[in-house]
């Protein structure tokens, strides 16, 4: 079986040597590697030191535009999309393989695990939190339209498609940016029937963010996809709760500005009940960490503020991408 592996890249020359040694240890007659870049630094030429890697420029920008043109640059009858900032196991196709074989099934994902693990705490925090930005898979997992929204979906660096997936007129949409783009895609698949699974035996490393910074910029762009997603998708189960979310969000801080302005006594009561929620949910956190996932004190004390900080931001940016498509919208109607 032929297998394609796909790297959309932009201006990554500080991680793609690293991806391109690992994919060199593992590439054989049977596995192309397209790298589809859109770079404005050195990782093209970085690239290019590679001769198994079939480098393909795009000038327009977009990580689903690329990945797309990889699709169409493909022979494999398999084809497994990673990222520059990632390093692959030497049986990640191996195993990827194997699912694939085992379960008849039409996707398989995997593990985003975290390359500097120990090192920083952000970076863990991205595979530990309660819902983890990188998920790590310790069973095997099947998904239909009911447990869509019950388990973390796999992440777009570490997944693959039967190749028929992409014949049958399924692509990644072009429309999104920030997030949510492969769960727009799988979700149009398990809904059509196709056979998505999870295995443990396939992962990859990734490096996470390091920044604060970083993280939270992170979380408020997978916001602003999800509102995207929420347009698209509203038959799906995973595309309310954060709507709801969200709405509910606003709708208490506009009744919290009205109070500030109009009733400062009302203000003063919303405000103490705020916090005694927020100190509540904190320390709901806070347990759970440490007596459920028996984390150290340190991560315990810090990884409920993270918690409720990108949760914020990602309802922050879901509202952000709402108001600015309705703003757009009726800018169009007043042409």
């Amino acid at each position: 079986m032929k297998v394609s592996i796909v790297v959309a890249t932009r201006n990554c020359e500080k991680h793609v040597r690293d991806l391109m040694e690992s994919l060199a240890r593992i590439v054989d007659e049977n596995i192309e590697v397209i790298v589809v870049d859109s770079s404005e630094d050195s990782t093209p030429s970085i690239v290019s030191e590679y001769d198994f890697v079939k480098l393909v420029r795009l000038e327009k920008l977009g990580l689903n535009v690329a990945r797309n043109r990889g699709v169409r640059e493909a022979t494999g009858d398999v084809i497994i999309f990673t990222d520059c900032d990632c390093i692959v196991p030497e049986k990640w196709v191996e195993n990827i393989l194997e699912v694939f074989r085992r379960e008849n099934a039409h996707v398989v994902g995997g593990s985003a695990l975290n390359f500097y693990k120990g090192e920083y705490l952000i970076t863990d925090y991205a595979n530990e939190g309660i819902w983890s930005i990188m998920p790590i898979y310790k069973e095997k997992i099947v998904f239909d339209k009911t447990s869509f929204r019950k388990v973390r979906l796999p992440p777009g660096n570490n997944l693959s498609f039967k190749r028929k997936v992409f014949e049958k007129g399924y692509f990644f949409d072009e429309e999104y940016s920030g997030g949510s783009d492969e769960i727009d895609l799988l979700w149009r698949l398990c809904r059509d029937g196709f056979k998505i699974v999870v295995d443990p035996s396939v992962y990859i490393y990734h490096k996470h963010r390091t920044s604060l910074l970083e993280l939270f910029k992170q979380e408020y762009r997978y916001g602003m996809g999800h509102y995207i997603f929420f347009k698209k998708n509203k038959d799906s189960p995973l595309a309310w709760p954060a709507a709801i979310g969200s709405y509910a969000f606003a709708l208490f801080l506009t009744a919290l500005l009205i109070s500030y302005l109009i009733f400062p006594l009302a203000f003063l009561v919303i405000g103490s009940f705020l916090s005694i929620v927020a100190i509540e949910v904190y320390f709901v956190l806070f347990l759970y960490y440490l007596k459920r996932k028996r984390l150290s004190l340190k991560k315990s004390i810090i990884y409920p503020v993270l918690d409720i900080t990108c949760h914020a931001l990602y309802l922050f940016g879901f509202l952000y991408s709402n108001i600015k498509d309705v703003i757009r919208r009726i800018a169009y109607r007043g042409k």
